[in-house]
């Protein structure tokens, strides 16, 4: 197929997953034959508001129609040249015109727009799912809510190209634990369970290091929060969640001291951290809204492959969803408690033999067929590609 792709959401790498996508989707494309047209169009203008679903401002309105024009005469000009096949997104509603997808269909042209984050932030995206031929999400939950927006869901999950995530048997193991990511949602409480309990864990990511929230709000701050709250929530219900991000702020302050000496900044290469460490962790909650002080949920990641492709002795948070993809306890593990983690964590940390087994089965279960080579054959097969 030939393939007209703009899921970049800046040209230049450094922003706005510049290059994630592109780095995952291009290779397995261009191993199965296809041939790729990448949009040249800078998305960044958009991605600096596409966080905001609806009611945009005029001036933001102005940026998502000259980008929307430009797209579409580039998809035009190259399906002049020669016939494409397939126009493939990753947008929000901030970056495009949903009205814009009438004139590529227009053209004869199939769309699909990749969405990861639909369990929690589904409005951010529910224009844009609408209007395209399919709307490719990962979370099996996600369904219903494309379903109930007029919207043709196809559920294909995330991968791992193993080009990238690859094991380094070269590379000592630590007898160690370790979690790659930001501090978000209930990390640092799961964290700061290993750490009381004496497993020794390695920190790499953002907000681990220094402090991750300001040491006080000014009054207007709070007001503002809690004004916002009760516009969403209504006045009891946002009291409550105002007292709920209170208090998880304060919460989240009296554990920094914990990170300070385990945080170990960024790494540059994801596969040779994985190798140095027995034991590799995974957090599987967000925010039900995006926003401390909502539900918990429990959601697969693209870890949840990317670490078992580098042969790692992969523990991660318990979802019914993740069963469809290994056999928990064989090839990964996972836990459905704090208390269950730090036990695990410890076993397999004093069990090298059983971690080795762990490693092995769920790398060869990843390599067989969780890459994104075997997911765009399946995308393709359920949309009616070749």
């Amino acid at each position: 197929m030939r393939i007209f792709i703009a899921v970049r959401h800046a040209l230049d790498p450094k922003f706005y997953y510049g290059s994630l996508w592109s780095s995952n989707f291009y290779p397995a494309l261009r191993q199965l034959g296809h041939e790729i047209i990448e949009s040249s169009v800078d998305l960044l203008p958009a991605s600096s508001f596409m966080q905001v679903a609806v009611n945009f401002t005029p001036e933001q309105r102005k940026v998502r129609q000259r980008i929307t024009e430009q797209i579409i005469g580039e998809l035009a000009a190259a399906h002049q040249e020669k016939p494409v096949d397939l126009f493939l997104s990753y947008f929000y509603n901030a970056h495009f015109e949903p009205g814009g997808f009438a004139q590529i269909h227009k053209l004869g042209v199939k769309t699909v727009n990749f969405f990861c984050n639909s369990i929690y932030q589904f409005e951010l995206v529910s224009e844009i799912a609408k209007k395209v031929n399919f709307a490719w999400h990962p979370e099996r939950a996600a369904r219903e809510l494309y379903l109930k927006a007029g919207a043709n869901p196809v559920r294909v999950q995330l991968g791992a190209d193993p080009q990238i995530y690859r094991p380094h048997p070269e590379i000592s193991r630590q007898a160690k634990a370790c979690f790659l990511g930001q501090r978000y949602a209930d990390r640092d409480r799961h964290l700061a369970e290993l750490i009381a309990a004496g497993v020794p864990v390695d920190i790499y990511g953002t907000g681990w290091e220094k402090p991750s929230q300001p040491k006080a709000g000014s009054l207007s701050a709070y007001l503002s929060v809690f004004s916002d709250n009760i516009k969403k929530n209504g006045v009891f219900k946002g009291l409550q969640r105002t007292l709920a991000q209170f208090y998880y702020r304060r919460s989240s302050r009296k554990l920094d001291s914990l990170f300070a000496s385990r945080g170990r900044g960024f790494t540059d290469d994801i596969s040779r951290t994985f190798a140095a460490y027995e034991v590799i962790l995974n957090f599987s909650n967000v925010w039900s809204d995006s926003r401390p002080g909502s539900k918990l949920l429990a959601h697969v990641r693209l870890r949840d492959f990317e670490a078992p492709m580098c042969r790692t002795c992969y523990l991660t948070g318990y979802s019914d969803e993740i069963g469809e993809f290994y056999h928990p306890g064989k090839e990964i593990d996972t836990y459905r408690t704090p208390g269950e983690l730090v036990e695990k964590a410890k076993f397999y940390l004093a069990h090298p033999r059983e971690a080795e087994k762990l490693r092995e089965t769920g790398y060869q279960r990843a390599l067989r067929e969780h890459t994104w080579k075997e997911r765009f054959k399946l995308l393709f097969q359920k949309i009616g590609g070749n």
